[in-house]
């Protein structure tokens, strides 16, 4: 019936270490190895415990390498900026003391186990969001659909006040924000057909992260909300599995979904943010200067990402029409209208979070 939730049962790659993985036979089933995950995990967070906790700051310059993860494409804005500015300025600023590698398009994990790594210390740094919402409840309010009115907003109101505490949500899980960046507003693909109204969207599997507001903003649409991580939606769009997923223009671009999927609706229900984000002990066993030029490094990245990102929004929706798909523009009032009880409901579940949304809402 519209509305069920399914989960998707598949996945890849299996984190342990620097080490992937792949299970054999086609895939494990999520309920029954979260433990093993989670013990491969953390027994990773507690060798490197015990490794820093004999070394000493000039140690360092035997470990200078901090690996980037992310589950971005190569080219999206977000592994470009990377590339452009943070390898080379972190390098610059720290006197070659840090550098860093990226890791993009989940080669060290699904965002699940790299927010997981990130947390226990197993992977360096990263670019993590709305999963932590699972554990702290209060950044769910940064995902609730229409919160945003445009770029220049969502940027405001992470640069304000709000944004600083909100970060103390992430340092909580012992995760220390560096810079927020975005990966815009999201739009809907599918394979099926166009999508001008709520009613055209009822029935279709829709691919959706496995996060509350996601979830029941899928549902309040009329979608069948199938969850799964984002490396395997190219796969699960090619087979059939699902029909839809949702993600910024950008991102159907840099990921060649234009190659699966016919339809495009420019709906921009939820504006998906980012952060650059360490391993919180790992930061603060840094030196001053080394913490100094990673923080420089990091603010640098997201300037020039921001850009890049508003940039390739108004580009992408004309080029994947060059692709070949069709595009359409649903009525905005509807799709607010059919998700308000989304809004309040969630907001009314998180501590502080109506004044929350009143605090965003007059920036």
């Amino acid at each position: 019936m519209p509305g069920d939730i399914l989960v998707y049962m598949k996945a890849t790659h299996l984190l342990a270490g620097m080490q992937v993985f792949t299970p054999r036979g086609g895939g494990f089933d999520r309920e029954e190895n979260v433990m093993d995950r989670r013990t491969i995990l953390k027994a990773g967070a507690a060798l490197g415990a015990l490794g820093l906790a004999g070394v000493g700051t000039a140690a360092w310059a035997q470990a200078r390498r901090l690996r980037v993860a992310n589950f971005y494409a190569s080219e999206h804005s977000m592994n470009r900026a990377l590339r452009d500015v943070f390898v080379p300025r972190l390098e610059a600023l720290s006197g070659s003391a840090l550098t860093a590698s990226i890791h993009d398009n989940s080669s060290l994990g699904a965002e699940g186990e790299l927010t997981e790594g990130l947390r226990l210390g197993t992977i360096e740094m990263g670019i993590t969001g709305g999963l932590l919402s699972a554990s702290r409840p209060r950044l769910s309010v940064l995902e609730l659909p229409f919160l945003f009115r445009d770029f220049d907003h969502a940027w405001a109101v992470f640069d304000s006040d709000i944004g600083d505490d909100l970060a103390t949500e992430f340092e909580a899980e012992g995760v220390k924000v560096l810079a927020w960046v975005g990966n815009g507003f999201r739009a809907i693909s599918n394979s099926v057909r166009p999508l001008n109204t709520v009613a055209d969207m009822a029935g279709l599997r829709l691919r959706m992260p496995e996060n509350r507001v996601y979830i029941e903003t899928g549902r309040a649409l009329g979608f069948n909300v199938v969850t799964m991580p984002f490396s395997e939606i190219f796969n699960a769009l090619s087979q059939g599995v699902v029909d839809a997923q949702d993600n910024p223009p950008p991102t159907v671009l840099a990921s060649r979904w234009f190659e699966v999927q016919d339809h495009l609706a420019i709906t921009n229900h939820i504006f998906s943010y980012g952060a650059i984000s360490i391993n919180k002990a790992l930061y603060e066993r840094l030196p001053e200067d080394q913490q100094t030029a990673l923080q420089d490094a990091a603010t640098e990245f997201a300037t020039a990402q921001r850009q890049m990102l508003e940039a390739d929004s108004d580009a992408v929706v004309a080029e994947l029409e060059g692709h070949g798909m069709q595009i359409t523009r649903p009525d905005i009032v509807e799709l607010q209208a059919a998700t308000e009880t989304v809004r309040s409901s969630i907001a009314a579940d998180v501590p502080g979070g109506p004044e929350l949304l009143e605090r965003i809402a007059a920036l």
